[in-house]
């Protein structure tokens, strides 16, 4: 078939511009061996424009499909009747009797090309970077051309250039311009289809230059189409773009002859032979038939044992057939080697001899592309992805270059899991990473960070089928889950001991509560690390306060004993120096001793230790008081904090299961149990947690709407498949941190889904 020989690549673009229906229509075909490619546009001003379009698309390639060809009288038919049909519908109804469209037509016979075309729709021939020829209009402007009246480069400004001297629907008899001879292609030339929507925005020399700017051919048309879209114009008309890059060519199609004169000359000569040489021919004839046969047997088990992957087996039976192949080699010279044809048919079996050696040297290409394979899955399976990555790269080269048993050796499907894991290598090193850093993180505690990276890592191996990495990690998590509530809790209860310490010995509740912020951050609970640093402060304010109340007490008491009451002084003066103690003002308390001492000299001493018993029992009595207020205070907090370490705990539970429902692809009952959470934290004031179950139950949506989209798309259900991935990328877009990866398989499937969606019957013949 030609079209194995050759290769054929077609892209196109078809958009409504700034009007409000597309009246453009495109369709082709690849057969075995011929090609069409149609493209057509309705008159934008006539009812049924876009219908005319279609049914001569579709019935130019339902035509050729029937009776495929490569002459100019098949292309001729092909365009007339796309004409009946349209010529048809005006008839059937009275609605579309006006509708009539322009109509370009390319066929092929992989080697050359044979255009056809009536109206304004436009080929351009591109080669080497640059535009070979162009086909010409059916319009008053072109006339203008060819009388050399206007210039071919001004047309696209003419007023009249969408005015059309025939076009396929005319009630008169239309003559389609053809192309005379057929066109020969080279590798590298570019078929360029248009409508007048595109040709009238873009300069030939835009074509050339926005394709010397990129390599790949969808991206040109791409740039193309913003060209077309940026025109100074107002109004945009529908535009279809089309390019069939020609990256290899079918050898020549061969002529027939008539093979009677061949046959009687070959008839008399054998005749001759056969009376010259009868008896040697016949017992020669055996042997070389039977040595043939068997070279023929060889080379066919050593085929047979390519597909079945026995390159060891294949190379040996190609070998022993090369060994009967050199047997049929005739030693005879002279006369008899002339009679016997020795020099055309040992170069026939030199031929032969080649062509299987051709064949071993590309099976021992095959086995080595194999060999790597095998051995880049080992490492992959290992876990060394450079080097599997290396020796798939290997396989990829050899593999892409070869055409030999190209389909029996599933070769594109083999392409396609080594560019997969080729892309994946790089990825699963960074999630190999990413496991290594929270593993690091883990050994100091850092939970969050741990878990991010875990997490990170985990969307890596799913990704790129990994599964089994996977549990691994969950398990890790799940130890983390756990150390973090040990944490958690132990993170409380030092809090708590911070709690009664404050009023009793601040300077240790200061430090206990360093201690209890330090246990949060690494816990991640920025709301707890706040609470403390705002407890701190109260205490930081509250000393500050008590250091101001001791001061002035002192001065106070100072006053009392120059005013003469040395008693009431010594009480200010014990309490400054008790709140001295508590604050762990050593240099204040041993100055109040000392006026203490001064006071003491001032009264006799029996005043003395009756004032010094009244204002004891009056400390211990206030003492015992703020003793009693202080125990009720951490009564009431401890009562709060299991309160809220209940609800916490309840909380967490409920974000495991849920958690565990999202692996196991319960997305419906992962999302209630996120909900319940949320309920739960919001009760609490955790708003860190708040924002992440939300980000949780967007994710676990977007993953939930996926799988129904792919349920929909194996159902074949593609509109709903197609809604379904909009509400997953929806989904995901609003959780705020999707992942790259997760993204691009989205869009993927979504474009999946929407071609086949949109997909016409004829374009499942592609």
């Amino acid at each position: 078939m030609r079209k194995e020989e050759a290769k054929f690549e077609t892209k196109f673009i078809s958009n409504v511009g700034t009007q409000e229906k597309n009246n453009d229509y495109f369709g082709y075909v690849q057969l075995d061996n011929y090609a069409i490619w149609v493209t057509a546009d309705g008159f934008d001003e006539e009812e049924g424009a876009d219908i005319a379009a279609r049914i001569a698309v579709e019935a130019a390639v339902e035509y050729f499909m029937l009776t495929p060809g490569f002459n100019t009288k098949v292309l001729k038919e092909v365009v007339e009747y796309a004409h009946s049909k349209v010529v048809e519908k005006q008839e059937e109804n009275e609605r579309f009797s006006l509708m009539h469209t322009s109509l370009l037509i390319v066929i092929s016979n992989y080697h050359s090309i044979l255009w056809a075309n009536v109206g304004n729709t436009r080929l351009y021939h591109l080669r080497d970077g640059f535009i070979h020829y162009q086909s010409k209009d059916d319009t008053i402007a072109q006339l203008l051309v060819n009388d050399e009246v206007l210039d071919i480069k001004d047309i696209k400004q003419h007023r009249q250039r969408k005015d059309l001297t025939q076009a396929i629907g005319d009630y008169i008899k239309i003559k389609p311009n053809i192309s005379k001879n057929p066109i020969p292609l080279q590798e590298g030339d570019i078929l360029f289809l248009c409508t007048i929507g595109a040709w009238e925005n873009l300069d030939e020399s835009e074509i050339e230059v926005e394709l010397s700017k990129v390599d790949d051919r969808k991206q040109w048309l791409k740039s193309l189409e913003n060209k077309i879209m940026a025109t100074s114009r107002k109004e945009v008309d529908n535009y279809t773009i089309a390019s069939v890059v020609v990256e290899k060519t079918a050898s020549p199609e061969k002529i027939k002859k008539s093979r009677k004169p061949l046959i009687i000359k070959i008839i008399i000569i054998a005749v001759i032979l056969f009376i010259v040489i009868l008896s040697l021919s016949l017992w020669n004839m055996k042997k070389r038939n039977d040595t043939i046969k068997t070279a023929q047997t060889y080379q066919k088990q050593a085929e047979e044992s390519i597909v079945k992957k026995d390159f060891n087996n294949s190379v040996d039976d190609f070998n022993l057939a090369v060994g009967e192949y050199d047997k049929l080699h005739i030693k005879s010279r002279g006369i008899i080697g002339f009679f016997r044809g020795a020099k055309g048919k040992n170069k026939d079996i030199d031929g032969k001899i080649k062509e299987v050696k051709d064949k071993i040297e590309i099976t021992e290409k095959i086995k080595k592309a194999f060999q790597d394979i095998n051995e880049g899955n080992q490492l992959f399976n290992a876990g060394d992805y450079d080097q599997a990555s290396r020796k798939y790269q290997a396989a990829k080269f050899t593999l892409e270059q070869n055409t030999y048993k190209r389909d029996e050796l599933n070769t594109d499907e083999i392409l396609v899991i080594l560019n997969t894991r080729i892309d994946a290598s790089p990825k699963l090193m960074e999630a190999k990473s990413l496991e290594k850093t929270g593993d690091e993180a883990i050994a100091r505690s850092d939970f969050g960070t741990a878990k991010s990276k875990y997490d990170d890592a985990i969307n890596i191996y799913l990704t790129n089928g990994k599964a089994d990495y996977v549990i691994n990690l969950e398990r890790k998590i799940e130890d983390i889950s756990e150390q973090q509530q040990t944490a958690y809790n132990g993170a409380l209860l030092t809090e708590n001991k911070a709690d009664m310490l404050s009023s009793s010995n601040p300077n240790s509740a200061r430090e206990t509560y360093y201690s209890a912020r330090s246990m949060y951050q690494l816990l991640g609970d920025k709301v707890k690390a706040s609470e403390i640093d705002n407890k701190i402060q109260e205490i930081n304010a509250r000393q500050i306060a008590d250091l101001q109340t001791a001061n002035n007490l002192v001065q106070e008491g100072l006053g009392l004993i120059s005013s003469g009451t040395p008693a009431l002084a010594i009480a200010n003066f014990n309490k400054a120096k008790g709140m001295y103690e508590k604050l762990g003002d050593t240099k204040n308390s041993r100055s109040t001793d000392e006026y203490l001492k001064q006071a003491q000299t001032f009264i006799k001493v029996e005043d003395n230790t009756k004032q010094i018993i009244v204002e004891k029992d009056t400390e211990i009595a206030a003492r015992n008081a703020q003793i009693e207020a202080e125990r009720k205070k951490v009564d009431e907090e401890r009562k709060r904090i299991e309160e809220i370490n209940n609800k916490i705990s309840q909380a967490i539970d409920l974000e495991s299961k849920g958690d565990e429902l999202a692996f196991s692809e319960r997305y419906i009952e992962s999302i209630e149990k996120y909900e319940n959470a949320k309920k739960l934290y919001v009760e609490v004031g955790q708003t860190a947690k708040i924002e992440y179950l939300d980000f949780k139950i967007k994710r676990n949506e977007g993953f939930l709407y996926e799988l129904q989209g792919d349920q929909s798309y194996k159902a074949k259900k593609w509109k709903d498949a197609e809604q379904k991935y909009k509400m997953s990328k929806d989904s995901f877009d609003k959780s705020g941190d999707v992942k790259e990866e997760i993204n691009t398989r989205i869009e993927k499937k979504l474009a999946k889904a929407t071609k086949k969606a949109n997909k016409k019957w004829w374009q499942f013949w592609k």
